[in-house]
């Protein structure tokens, strides 16, 4: 069975880069999967003519900023098709026009047909963020972020955030394929944020090694300000391809508040973070 990968294209107010294309074809190549890009225009309501005198949005900006969104996407469609071809990946295109306030909706409703979303999240960019998080806690489906940076794999060395968690467990259900195809995994609790129990992440990766992968615990202590940037370095500091994680969020009121390791991995991701809810 070919495993089926999400790819949605931003086209505005801003485009999606070339960078997160390259990467969602070459990670698509690894593991042998079928990309699916999905390139997102948008439709902005007209305004009446009484009022479009009276505002700076007047039909003529409206009609230039829907033009400029379907022009976008042909060019993000093109650029896709040509490195997968190159790549030799399977890939479909398709574009959705949706209306902007509908955006990031509708790309959690596209991401919901598929195995994974392919995401990129730039500080720079606040929509792309805006993307990810509609889509981590939205779809029901794993999704993976990628920094705003060229990777050429491969992804042999996994490191999995643990704490124990109903969310930590679920990221590692979903991210079993990777996990069985690495040659190392790493299981990781950093202590001094939160009690955790400190056989916890040793059981796991008993558990994965009788399960076939090369699997050891390591434990690490927390010394940033950040969970989120501290989780991050001790993986880079391991020379981890991949983070695996939870996604922890909750509503609180109107408010969607993300836990912090959640919060400061997708302001800035530093490697690529398969992350789950």
């Amino acid at each position: 069975m070919t495993v089926q990968y999400f790819l949605p294209l931003a086209t505005y107010p801003d485009s999606s880069s070339g960078l997160i294309i390259s990467n969602a074809v070459t990670f698509a190549a690894y593991y042998g999967a079928h990309l699916r890009a999905c390139a997102l225009t948008v439709a902005i309501p007209h305004i009446p003519d009484a009022w479009s005198s009276l505002l700076l949005d007047t039909p003529k900006m409206i009609e230039h900023a829907e033009t400029l969104s379907r022009e976008r996407a042909a060019t993000l469609v093109s650029a896709a098709t040509n490195l997968a071809a190159g790549a030799d990946v399977e890939l479909s295109c398709r574009t959705v026009n949706t209306a902007l306030p509908l955006l990031h909706d509708t790309a959690v409703t596209e991401a919901r047909f598929f195995d994974l979303a392919i995401l990129e999240c730039i500080a720079e960019v606040p929509d792309t963020r805006i993307v990810a998080e509609a889509v981590i806690f939205g779809s029901g489906r794993p999704a993976i972020i990628f920094p705003n940076k060229t990777l050429a794999g491969p992804f042999d060395h996994l490191v999995i955030a643990w704490d124990g968690s109903r969310a930590a467990a679920r990221a590692v259900n979903d991210a079993n394929p990777f996990i069985h195809k690495a040659k190392r995994v790493s299981v990781l609790s950093l202590m001094g944020e939160k009690p955790l129990p400190e056989p916890s992440g040793a059981h796991l990766a008993e558990i994965l090694v009788s399960s076939g992968v090369n699997a050891s615990a390591t434990v690490a202590r927390f010394s940033s300000s950040s969970i989120g940037q501290s989780i991050q370095h001790t993986a880079l500091e391991l020379s981890a391809d991949m983070l695996v994680m939870g996604g922890f969020g909750h509503s609180r009121l109107r408010d969607f508040v993300l836990g912090g390791a959640t919060d400061g991995v997708l302001h800035e991701p530093l490697l690529p973070v398969l992350m789950s809810h």
